[in-house]
């Protein structure tokens, strides 16, 4: 049998090499071909070239998108890591490729992020789990709202009030050690005007709400919808209205509206360890759709 090689992706074979990876992977928002491979071609050549090809004679076995930190940073990210079915028994020499590849490049670390699947063979390479994230779902069901404040879709002029917002909710919350919900002000305010702006999928102004007590948001949805479904972009309820019924009803609030639209499901991403809003999700319906995502750090 031929060796195992590592080649950048080239476009006349991304069919093959999306099609694989929705055949390696069981934590995915979408199997849809066509979902994944019209984000790539909407990527920018730059973006386009992180992506590799594991090889075997002419045949694509695996895939995975390697990118690498500025100087001041030469950290590595490592994601989008499949195996075809029939090709598993190759995980552990594409693992040891891509991580060759990305310390040949100047990493002197590196983040991965894969299907809970491949745990064990990236162990097996010094990868230690950081942590992990699930995709939930909910059937959409209607609902009486009970809230203590006001409830309306968010507009953009108030998006100095929304970053505010979840600067406030995220402050010492237990994903900023993961490096998640962290940031200053500048970039905040990016994140927000770039869900309405559908960096996170198709903005749904109507099934977004926030929660006003007096002229101050003190809770916000926003839902967007993402590789087929919608989703939960982001969340928050300031500290003081936590354990209120505010987070609950803006979910039920964004939910009826969805049903008003004809949507049947709807779907969100926690980390493990936040109990308290996979408790408020449950509540509602929400289950684990599909396998966790595991993220691992490998140091030099």
């Amino acid at each position: 049998m031929s060796a195992l090689r590592l080649e950048p992706l080239s476009t006349h074979d991304a069919e093959a090499y999306w099609r694989l990876y929705i055949s390696g992977r069981s934590d995915l928002p979408s199997t849809s071909l066509t979902d994944h491979l019209d984000r790539y071609l909407a990527l920018s050549p730059e973006e386009q070239r992180t992506h590799f090809a594991f090889l075997r004679g002419d045949a694509i076995v695996g895939t995975v998108r390697i990118e690498i930190g500025a100087a001041e940073s030469p950290g590595a990210n490592l994601y989008g890591f499949a195996m075809g079915p029939e090709h598993v028994s190759l995980t552990k020499d594409a693992i040891v490729r891509a991580v060759d590849a990305a310390f040949a490049r100047g990493a002197s670390s590196i983040t991965s992020s894969f299907d809970e699947r491949y745990e064990a063979a990236f162990a097996a390479a010094g990868f230690r789990r950081w942590f992990a994230r699930m995709r939930m779902e909910a059937p959409i069901r209607t609902g009486p709202v009970e809230s203590a404040v006001l409830l309306k879709p968010p507009e953009e002029p108030e998006v100095a009030l929304l970053t505010r917002l979840f600067m406030d909710v995220y402050e010492g919350h237990m994903e900023q050690a993961f490096g998640i919900h962290v940031g200053p002000e500048e970039e905040w305010r990016g994140y927000v005007t770039g869900i309405f702006k559908g960096d996170a999928g198709r903005y749904l102004p109507s099934a977004s709400f926030v929660g006003l007590e007096g002229k101050r948001i003190v809770g916000a949805l926003l839902a967007t919808h993402w590789m087929g479904c919608p989703l939960v972009a982001d969340l928050g309820v300031s500290k003081e209205w936590r354990r209120r019924g505010l987070g609950e009803a803006l979910l039920r609030s964004s939910m009826n509206r969805l049903a008003d639209l004809g949507e049947k499901r709807f779907a969100l991403y926690t980390t493990l360890g936040n109990d308290p809003a996979i408790s408020l999700y449950r509540r509602l319906g929400f289950e684990q759709a599909g396998a966790q995502t595991v993220t691992a750090r490998l140091q030099m």
